[in-house]
């Protein structure tokens, strides 16, 4: 006899500010309903027994209703639509989402039935939806995200500081208070809240473009917010050589080892290294290249295969990619970390930030794109011919993954200083 259908509420993965959306889940003869409304917790407030909010005085996103009020209505709404549809026949998912829409709109965003009006919320939520796209180009999954993150702090701010925000709004006062909200209240990194301020004024540029204001105070020469320049570890082609002749019996190990020296050596981001199809490595004149779009920039990039890749093709080759399978993001640097230790790379103070760290716990996957970029660049290759090969459209973003410690700078000029000297006598 079949389970009867039950309503359950659950959490999407978090996202960068640590939130997670909430979602509604229902199954049913066959069917498989996901209704996700536009409001987000972080894990740690969450009964997953209960699946309600562990503090019943949690609100909405707009400080109006109770949250689990709103779990409760949802629930309510599910089932009752779901029984009086029965004797049609059973719903399907389109019907039952419908209902639970008209309740949210009605009850928690009624002003979408006063005014069409644009406001800076519902052009961040285009923005977030992806509807808004730069020259006719999907934004990648990292800017959705971020988009939702910043639209989640202005309406966090706007209940907080029981203030408006929109179009109008946004000058030199808003921006000291709210960069204070975003450091004292939401205590966010540096970095975190120059990102924010950056996708603000794109918000708000779009919104000149489209006519919705004639505010242009976002320009002004102070409302920016610098960012801090962060300490990263890359791997010199001794210590990639290191990793890849290391002894390993462990299999999940060994293929993540593979799979990021491979990294190492096309410089590549994890999401598109991580993710090679058949039909990106191609044979040309005797010699294999990856041939690949970017998940991030949408760019063509060509990359040649060294005789290390070689190996790990010939490795591989049962496998339709020549690679290993991949893993979570997560879950690798988590592996890749191990590998490094097996590897003994026990330097410490490799970064003044963490002297105590050895450089294995430094490691993560983005460390194999840093090391190829740094490598060559070190060797001297021509910057715009890098920036080829790894995507960068500007040199200025190149230039960040560039990880030349004051040592390097050191050597360098030591070896030049030999060289010159040796000429002269």
């Amino acid at each position: 006899m079949p389970r009867k259908p039950v309503v359950h509420f659950r959490l999407k993965p978090e996202d960068a500010t640590g939130y997670s959306l909430i979602y509604l889940q229902f199954v049913y003869q066959g069917r498989r309903l996901f209704f996700s409304f536009g409001q987000a917790i972080k894990p740690s407030d969450w009964n997953e027994k209960k699946q309600r909010v562990k503090n019943k005085q949690t609100t909405t996103e707009d400080g109006k209703f109770a949250l689990n009020d709103l779990l409760d209505n949802l629930e309510r709404i599910c089932y009752k639509t779901y029984s009086e549809s029965l004797k049609d026949g059973i719903p399907e998912p389109v019907v039952l989402k419908e209902a639970m829409l008209q309740f949210v709109d009605k009850n928690h965003h009624p002003e979408k039935e006063k005014s069409s009006k644009p406001t800076l919320f519902s052009l961040g939520q285009r923005f977030v939806d992806g509807e808004i796209k730069f020259r006719g180009r999907d934004k990648s999954k990292s800017s959705l995200k971020n988009y939702h993150a910043v639209l989640k702090h202005l309406k966090d701010y706007a209940t907080y500081s029981k203030s408006k925000v929109d179009f109008e709004t946004i000058n030199l006062d808003f921006y000291y208070s709210y960069v204070s909200y975003l450091k004292k209240i939401k205590k966010l990194a540096a970095n975190t809240i120059a990102k924010d301020i950056s996708i603000l004024k794109v918000f708000m540029g779009e919104a000149i473009d489209l006519g919705y204001t004639d505010n242009i105070q976002f320009r002004h020469k102070k409302f920016f917010y610098q960012e801090e320049e962060t300490e990263h570890v890359y791997l010199t082609e001794q210590e990639l050589h290191k990793i890849y002749s290391v002894q390993i019996d462990n299999k999940k190990l060994d293929q993540v080892r593979d799979l990021f020296i491979f990294g190492a050596w096309v410089g590549l981001r994890f999401s598109d290294f991580s993710n090679i199809k058949p039909e990106n490595i191609v044979k040309i004149d005797d010699d294999y290249f990856i041939k690949v779009i970017t998940q991030k920039t949408k760019e063509l990039v060509i990359i040649p295969c060294n005789p290390v890749i070689i190996e790990i093709f010939e490795k591989y080759k049962h496998n339709s990619n020549m690679l290993p399978r991949t893993i979570s993001n997560q879950k690798f640097n988590e592996y890749i970390k191990e590998v490094c230790k097996l590897a003994e790379l026990n330097e410490l103070g490799r970064l003044s930030s963490r002297p105590k760290d050895k450089l294995w716990q430094l490691v993560s996957s983005h460390t194999a794109r840093r090391s190829f970029a740094t490598n060559f660049y070190l060797q001297g290759f021509p910057t715009i011919d890098l920036m080829r090969v790894t995507g960068h459209k500007t040199e200025t973003s190149f230039l960040k993954y560039i990880r030349v410690t004051k040592l390097d700078t050191a050597k360098r000029l030591s070896q030049h200083i030999k060289e010159n000297w040796e000429t002269k006598s």
